[in-house]
């Protein structure tokens, strides 16, 4: 197998003419030199040097062979200063993971937060199913994870289908899903108390999804939603909203997201308020030393948290119209 090492050795012997000094060069004992360059003839099947005379010569195959590798030795560091500088711009990085809805709702506030408080920090922030970002938290691909949980979850007595549950968190916002159709002379179309439907269309997430368990448990103890039949799924809510646009069936969403919606009357309650979810938005770190920026970032963030907030001030912060209360 090729070693590039070879190929730098030899533009070191046609540089030098002298296999001391190429040596010296390479910082490698003359004869390690001698060796490697007899390697490298092993594997062109030539000999490249002309040791008869002094100064050393290239023979035509060793001219042949440096005209090649000197473009691709140059191309092959530049390539790999490249890969070393974009891996060093990641490490210097703080690296967040959240669900795609999180994504659009709650980043474009709370990272600008982030930076006035801990300064202009590079974030970075991969978008994906919280499957997916655990696992980018477990294998260290990312610091952080940041997810909605269900505020009357308990992590700490979860049965550990939430890989979440193992970790440290902070409370950093809220918000809350809210049943919603679309309206019917002002009246929601589906109507999840009272109304004439026999069953009411429901539009809900995939059970893997947290937000999915956090309307299954609102739907199990409520009795009065019996009525309920489940008629697509889907892991985003995004998706769910879409469909609910188009008039669908009902949909619990978040109202971080629907704000807009309920004020220009494409969307209204479809249900009272005790059939809201509240939602907490938490910060998720695995149970290892993070690096030093990752590390400042977490303290900043533990101190200025609405937990450490509530328990400095003694009050309870109140969700803004749009549905978010943010940490800092």
């Amino acid at each position: 197998m090729l070693d590039i090492r070879w190929l730098e050795d030899l533009a070191a012997i046609a540089e030098y003419r002298n296999l001391t000094k190429a040596a010296e060069k390479r910082n490698v004992t003359q004869s390690g030199l001698s060796r490697r360059l007899q390697s490298l003839e092993r594997w062109a099947g030539a000999l490249l040097i002309d040791r008869s005379k002094n100064p050393i010569y290239l023979t035509k195959a060793g001219e042949e062979l440096l005209a090649i590798s000197s473009d691709v030795v140059g191309r092959l560091n530049g390539t790999r200063k490249a890969i070393r500088d974009e891996a060093d711009k990641r490490l210097t990085a703080v690296r967040f993971a959240a669900p795609h809805v999180l994504s659009v709702t709650f980043f474009p506030k709370w990272l600008p937060v982030i930076q006035r408080q801990v300064g202009s920090l590079p974030l970075n922030v991969r978008s994906d199913s919280l499957g997916f970002c655990c696992d980018a938290l477990e294998n260290g691909d990312v610091d952080f994870v940041v997810c909605f949980i269900d505020a009357r979850s308990d992590l700490n007595n979860a049965d550990g289908s939430l890989p979440l549950s193992r970790c440290d968190s902070i409370l950093v916002g809220r918000d809350k899903l809210v049943p919603l159709s679309v309206p019917d002379r002002a009246e929601p179309r589906h109507r999840l108390t009272g109304g004439n439907e026999t069953e009411v269309p429901y539009l809900g997430y995939e059970r893997a999804c947290t937000l999915g368990r956090a309307v299954d448990g609102v739907v199990g103890r409520d009795g009065s939603l019996s009525r309920l039949r489940l008629i697509f799924e889907n892991a985003h809510a995004e998706g769910l909203r879409s469909m609910t646009l188009l008039g669908m069936g009902v949909a619990w969403l978040p109202l971080s997201m629907t704000h807009d919606d309920i004020l220009n009357g494409k969307l209204v309650r479809a249900g009272p308020e005790p059939l809201d979810v509240d939602l907490e938005v938490r910060v998720f770190r695995a149970n290892r030393d993070l690096a030093k920026r990752p590390e400042a970032v977490w303290r900043e963030m533990s101190a200025r948290s609405l937990t450490a907030r509530t328990k400095v001030s003694g009050r309870s912060d109140t969700m803004t119209a749009d549905g978010h209360v943010v940490g800092f």
